[in-house]
Parts: structure tokens; sequence; C-alpha cells
């Protein structure tokens, strides 16, 4: 980008996040739709509390950035901001209307808990539908993967104090899948360092912690990862982990699968830039597919659970939520992109569409030498994703918790912008302003009810 528009595009990211939070703070700001018949109520008045802890955040967070990201030392550093960004959430979460504990063992908030103090594992596989049924609501309406994870953390700790952290533990791991992802993808540390960065601090994910949506970029990112080093290295094993992960996506939460326009865009960009061969591409493909059938048949055989069938039976719970609760559709096609934008950061959220632009154009260079680079890919796919999700409306309202997978995702073109740039400022001042949004709206909002 010439450095005459980098400003200026970075300056009205600056405003407009300042603008929402100046939203937030006066409650202005409807999270929602009031005529679509579903808002994230405000329940405190503003206080500086949360302010002087996102500034506080900030300043540690500053100090962290300004830290050289070379050799091997970037992945002491990623673990060293995992760390810090869990404190972080710690104490954004001590101004939040509910305790995380609360939330966590809630029949209403976390219903997952309660089914699996319910049924064992394997009831829950072989008679998924039956019990499903009989359970709690976010509980009946999802995939058996959130419920056996909670059964997996168990076998950590049953204290009820330490398995909200562990969930939260968790979905921050999802940073390093986001550096590796970022890494491969752009061949940049500092991007896939700054990508990891702003993940541990999507706002959407701070919100609903402890809940299991917050994990559900986990399991995309691995599903990202394992598609790069395949489309890479163009090796079979790796096409076939990529099936296994593609299963396990599912088996977790099916919603994701609409980033399959991403991935479909990395995928050419991968075959014209003779990363792998349209043939091999072809054939491995038809192993992703055929290892996916297998998983899909072994594990039928071994726990009686049927994928594809309660796939279909989660679909139609979905499409029947909408009209019993009366969410129309033209309302929230565009309610959701509003709440979308709050869920992500308007900072972000603006820099997705300068991210494009931000190298230096090479003298005579035509629409073909912008189009065909990862970071022009990878923001069309993900603008592609977003428009596809938002007008098949299955979700109408609450994707600030739905759609937190795809928040993350819009992390990596305002990583890439902040990076083009000499110096830690401009990352900085994003993540202070991301902050300042999230923990205002945490200790304002109950995006939550126990």
């Amino acid at each position: 980008m010439p450095r005459r528009l980098f400003k200026p595009a970075f300056a009205a990211a600056v405003a407009l996040a300042l603008a929402g939070c100046y939203g937030v703070a006066t409650a202005s700001w409807v999270i929602g739709s009031v005529e679509g018949g579903w808002i994230y109520k405000y329940v405190r008045p503003w206080t500086f509390r949360p302010v002087l802890v996102a500034l506080v955040i900030s300043s540690a967070a500053a100090v962290l950035l300004s830290i050289e990201v070379k050799g091997r030392g970037v992945h002491r550093l990623l673990i060293a901001w995992v760390l810090f960004a869990t404190c972080a959430h710690a104490a954004m979460h001590a101004g939040a209307p509910a305790r995380l504990q609360q939330l966590y063992v809630s029949r209403e908030a976390n219903s997952f808990y309660s089914l699996s103090q319910q049924q064992t594992a394997s009831d829950l596989l072989r008679r998924f539908n039956r019990v499903r049924l009989n359970a709690p609501h976010h509980a009946r309406s999802n995939m058996p993967g959130k419920t056996i994870l909670t059964y997996g953390l168990e076998l950590i700790s049953t204290d009820t104090r330490v398995l909200p952290w562990l969930v939260v533990s968790l979905s921050n791991l999802g940073a390093l899948l986001m550096f590796v992802f970022v890494r491969d993808l752009f061949g940049d540390t500092r991007t896939a360092v700054y990508s990891a960065v702003l993940y541990l601090f999507v706002p959407s994910r701070v919100f609903f912690f402890p809940l299991m949506n917050t994990v559900t970029p986990v399991v995309a990112l691995a599903c990202a990862c394992l598609l790069v080093k395949w489309l890479r290295g163009g090796r079979a094993t790796r096409a076939m982990l990529f099936g296994v992960s593609l299963y396990g996506l599912v088996f977790f939460e099916p919603l994701p699968l609409v980033t399959g326009l991403l991935f479909a865009a990395l995928s050419a960009l991968a075959i014209y830039r003779r990363w792998i061969s349209i043939d091999r591409f072809v054939l491995h493909s038809c192993l992703v597919l055929a290892t996916f059938i297998v998983v899909s048949e072994v594990v039928a055989l071994a726990t009686g659970f049927q994928l594809l069938f309660a796939f279909r039976q989660i679909q139609s719970h979905a499409l029947a939520f909408n009209l019993i609760e009366a969410r129309p559709y033209p309302v929230w096609i565009i309610a959701n992109l509003g709440e979308f934008l709050f869920a992500t950061g308007v900072a972000q959220a603006v820099l997705v569409v300068a991210a494009p632009f931000a190298d230096r154009p090479q003298p005579g260079a035509g629409w073909r030498d912008w189009i065909d680079r990862p970071i022009a890919v990878t923001t069309i796919g993900l603008l592609a994703v977003l428009v596809a999700t938002d007008l098949a409306g299955v979700n109408r309202g609450e994707v600030t918790r739905l759609w937190i997978f795809l928040a993350s995702f819009f992390q990596i073109p305002a990583a890439y912008f902040c990076a083009r740039a000499p110096g830690s400022g401009p990352i900085t001042m994003v993540l202070t302003l991301t902050t300042m949004h999230t923990a205002m709206a945490l200790a304002m909002v109950r995006f939550v009810v126990p």
C-alpha cells in the first residue's frame, strides 16, 4: 500500500474502533436486533474500572509486542503470550456479571456439563438422538463432540473451580495453531505472531468463556493447519490426516464447515502457485473423502454413533428453532453483520478491506500480481465465508457466540496489515482498542445467563 494510503486506512480503523468503544460505554450500541427478537442486554452502567483493567493489560502487552520475533525464541514468546492472555482474561472476567464456575455448572448456560453428569460417554454415542431429545437446550442443538470433550476434561480434574479454566486454557492454545497456520501460509513469522496475539483477544471468544463455543476455533484451526501442510508438502499422509480432522470438526461443531470456501480458495492458490500439482490434488482429495468415510464407519461400528444421521437431526433442529422463536430472515441478514462487527473487533473488521493493499506494488504490477498473493486470497475467502454464512440464514442472532470461529480467522488480515508497518505501534493500538472494547462490554453486558 502506498505510504499516503497506509496512514488514512489505519486512522479510519482507529477512529471507528474508538466510536465503537463509545457506543459500548454509553450502552447505545445494540448487540442484536430488537425487531428480530434477540439482543444481549446491558445490565450495568459504565464505570472506569474496566478501562483501567484494559490499560494495564495493554501496557503489559506493549512490552511483549516490543520483543523482536525471530529464531527459536518465537516459541517461548508464544507460550508467554498464552500465559499472559490467560491472566488477562481472569482480570477482565473478575468484573463480569457472573463467575466462570457459575456459568460452567449452569444447566442453562453450559448444558454439556449437566449432560455429562447424567449420561456415560458410551451411552451418549450409542443412543445420541434419543438422549439429545431429552437434554437441556444447548446439548439438544449440538453434536456430541462438546459433551465428549467435557468427559475428557474431567479425566484431568472434576473440580468445578478448575474445569472452566481448563476450557479457557484449551481455547487459548489455539493461538499456537493460528501461528502455525499463518506462518505456513504466508511464510512470515511476524504476521503469524501478530495473528496469534489478536486471536488471544478476540472479543467474542473472551465474552463466552468458559462455554464450549470458545473451543470451536481450535478445531477449525487444526483443520486449517493440516490443509496448508498438505498443500505445501503434497503428502498423502497429510491428506489423510486432513480427512480425519474434518470428521472431528463435524463431530464437534458442523457450522465451521462453511470455511470450506476459504479452504477452496487456498487450494486454488496452491495449484496456481504449483505448491501441489492438480493431478495430485485431485487424487488426494479423493483420499480425504475416503478417509472421512472410513473414520465415520469405524466410529459407527465401535460406538453405534451415526455421524450423518446426527448431522441431519441437528440441522433440522436449527431450522425449526428460527421458526419457533420467530426470528425473521430479512431482519437478521443485516443485523447479523452488525453483531459480527461487535464480536470481531471494529479495527480488525475495517483492516480486512485494507490488508490486501498493505504491500507496496511492484513497478508494472497488474491485477493478477495482486490477486495471486496469499493475503488477497485469504481475505476474499474470508469475506466469501461471511457472506455465505449470513445468507444461509441458519443463524439468526447470537452470532457473537456462534461465529467465534469466524471472528478468530478475521484477525489474520489485521495482523498482516500491522506487520507491514515499521515498529509495533499499529498492532499495539489495535490490541489496546480491542482490549478496551472487550473489558467494557464484559463488565456491562450479560452475554451468558447462568
